[in-house]
């Protein structure tokens, strides 16, 4: 039996992370994972990482039509299309590179990585492929997977999920998608500019139903404006049916019908995984496959630690990272190192829909801000005006601030448009730093720069933006 002082089950960002800063600390650190493609979890093999590959390909694709308008001559516009082969071949080989990078931090750091899926024994065993191992502390990070509709389970074929699509070998001719949350508007933005039909379907009254409900409304319309798509909300798929070479859905709600279609995504959300990691052999709290823990990560079974996509907190892989961080120190302090874990900030929080236009939202929606008790004053400012918009052909979108009226507080800041998840890092300064609308006011942007619009947002909060 090996004895470790950490165990680490699962290598994703909150995993690779909390193994990393246990080491650091001094604790005999071990990390499991069954994937046999390597390290790094969901967010590397099969989430961000390789969906942000794809977006980048149909965000180039997309601006190839302006190149005439650049002063770029002499490119046949016509012959161009999206090889998919091409795209998959990139983002494997982006993967494998970080992949790698992975590996090689757990050398440095002298983390023991273990081969095969993990299950806990209770009483501060892991038995990994037959091998049990002993850990005076472990943390769970065992991730996520795609969730199911009843009726629409998919088949990698004609009905996917956000792994399927990732290796598609041939462009949807018309692609539905059901879900508008961060996951189905990025998909449908890449495949709307690689050249798809795309129908988009929302249940909620609007996409990205939980951010600012000013980020939805205004993605649809750049959505359905620039690139022709059919936006659904309000509405549900109520039933499908397969064929060989085509899926038709059935929907009801504002905006009804029968649509055929090539493929049909399924895009409602991911699922923790937690069944089948021992769970039961341990006095953790398990309520429809979260795990409770406290502030510092700890479940109810003494020494066991919960961190990511399968504890209620927001699934983002910055989160799991933070919470990975946190659970090691507390561990490593528990056991008499030099470690002092910080307290997350779950309400400062950014949230990234990496779709075309971006979105980038950190801190209290409009919504949110009135129900807590606020009196909210608002202000918006369009990207339109900045020179910085214009020069990179992006002139959409706007910066939002919620702020408190009374105290001129900033509670919220709300991004769609260019570089929205680059800017939210701005945002997230400021409500870190407790800013106010006038020291907002106050404080130099350098020209010409997409940041100008976040003192002239706070201008329009009093109504009085110079560039409006």
């Amino acid at each position: 039996m090996a004895q470790f002082d950490l165990i680490v089950i699962g290598s994703g960002p909150g995993g690779y992370i909390a193994a990393i800063r246990g080491a650091q600390l001094g604790l005999a650190t071990a990390i499991v994972e069954k994937d046999p493609a390597g390290l790094g979890g969901t967010c590397l093999r099969r989430g961000c990482i390789p969906a942000k590959t794809w977006l980048e390909t149909a965000h180039r694709l997309g601006h190839m039509p302006d190149l005439a308008e650049f002063g770029i001559a002499g490119v046949d516009i016509s012959q161009m299309r999206a090889d998919l082969a091409a795209i998959v071949k990139r983002k494997n080989r982006i993967v494998l590179k970080n992949g790698k990078g992975v590996e090689f931090l757990m050398k440095k750091n002298k983390v023991t990585v273990l081969k095969g899926s993990g299950k806990l024994l209770g009483g501060g065993k892991v038995e990994v492929e037959g091998e049990v191992h002993e850990a005076r502390k472990i943390i769970l990070a065992t991730g996520s997977v795609p969730r199911e509709m009843p009726g629409m389970e998919t088949d990698g074929v004609r009905v996917l999920n956000s792994d399927h699509i990732l290796d598609l070998a041939a462009l949807p001719s018309h692609l539905v998608i059901l879900g508008g949350g961060a996951i189905g508007v990025e998909f449908a933005s890449v495949f709307a500019r690689l050249g798809s039909k795309v129908t988009l379907v929302e249940l909620m009254d609007r996409l990205l139903p939980i951010e600012d409900a000013a980020m939805g409304e205004e993605l649809a319309k750049i959505l359905a404006k620039q690139h022709k798509m059919d936006i659904r909300v309000k509405t549900r798929i109520t039933s499908i049916e397969r064929f060989e070479d085509k899926v038709v859905c059935t929907l009801e709600g504002d905006k009804p019908g029968v649509v055929e279609c090539s493929h049909l995504l399924v895009a409602v959300g991911r699922g923790p995984v937690t069944a089948g990691v021992g769970l039961e052999a341990t006095q953790a709290m398990v309520d429809r496959g979260f795990v409770g823990i406290d502030g510092f990560l700890r479940t109810a079974e003494p020494g066991l630690y919960a961190i990511g996509d399968i504890v209620r907190t927001p699934m983002l892989a910055h989160v799991a990272s933070d919470e990975g961080i946190v659970a090691a120190e507390h561990a490593a302090s528990e056991l008499g190192k030099d470690a002092h874990p910080h307290p997350i900030r779950y309400d400062r929080v950014p949230s990234c829909t990496y779709c075309d236009p971006e979105v980038g939202c950190v801190g209290l929606t409009e919504a949110q801000a009135r129900e807590q008790g606020h009196e909210v004053e608002i202000g918006t400012f369009p990207f339109m005006p900045l020179a910085k918009a214009n020069i990179i052909g992006e002139p959409y979108g706007f910066i939002k601030i919620v702020a408190d009226k009374k105290f001129g507080e900033i509670l919220g800041i709300h991004i769609i448009g260019p570089k929205a998840t680059e800017l939210v890092a701005s945002s997230l300064a400021l409500l870190a730093g407790e800013f106010t609308v006038d020291e907002l006011i106050q404080t130099m942007y350098p020209h010409p720069t997409l940041n100008e619009a976040f003192p002239e947002a706070a201008r329009a909060v009093y109504g009085r933006a110079l560039n409006a």
